[in-house]
């Protein structure tokens, strides 16, 4: 079963969606993309996110091994995104943000019961959430992953975007315009593990918000 989430933002803001895949989430946990050595973290999450940005080529190599678990679409999304990835230009890193790392491990924290999608108890959105530690400018972006357990199983299924027709996942990732980026890992009741990744064109620190938090 694919659930697929839209929140409605401004124009200026990116697309953001969130997916998983229930059937597929016994299978990638002995997935042979899952290794001990990427355990999911924050820094481990933008390693991959940055591999794929500046080696979409190699990437591809990634994506075409993982084929069997990702069979929503009869493997359509996995040749789509191997053709993506061919043909896409090398892209600067992503910056590793303090800040919006908090900003995603206080979404991670409030689906520890098993919530799921955007929106935070207090109807935060993710871009409310970012400014409590930061400004961002230009725009800005969050990807959700749900069942897996390492950073390189987060960043191929959102690349994929199996049973996800916009494929806005693989947008936020690919997006020129997004320079920052945060991480967040944690359990889920329903889903077992939950993964966020905001992403922001440009992002300003706030100390004083990380100190107070």
């Amino acid at each position: 079963m694919e659930i697929i989430m839209r929140l409605v933002i401004p124009a200026a803001a990116a697309l953001v969606l969130v997916s998983f895949n229930l059937a597929q989430a016994k299978e990638k946990e002995t997935s042979p993309v899952a290794s001990d050595q990427d355990q999911i973290s924050a820094p481990a999450v933008l390693r991959e996110l940055n591999l794929a940005r500046e080696n979409p080529k190699l990437y591809a190599t990634f994506v075409a091994e993982s084929r069997p678990l990702h069979m929503i679409e009869h493997g359509r999304a996995v040749d789509e995104a191997i053709h993506f990835l061919n043909k896409s230009r090398p892209l600067p890193p992503l910056t590793l943000s303090p800040g919006m790392c908090h900003a995603a491990a206080d979404h991670c924290a409030e689906q520890v019961g098993g919530q799921l999608g955007h929106d935070g108890g207090d109807r935060s959105s993710p871009g409310d959430r970012i400014t409590r530690y930061g400004s961002w400018s230009t725009s800005w972006g969050e990807n959700i992953s749900y069942c897996q357990k390492t950073a390189r199983g987060v960043v191929l299924a959102l690349i994929i975007d199996d049973g996800v027709r916009s494929r806005g996942h693989r947008k936020n990732i690919f997006n020129p315009k997004f320079n920052y980026a945060g991480a967040a890992f944690g359990p889920h009741a329903r889903y077992r593990t939950v993964c966020t990744i905001d992403f922001a064109g440009g992002y300003a620190e706030r100390a004083d918000a990380l100190v107070s938090r």
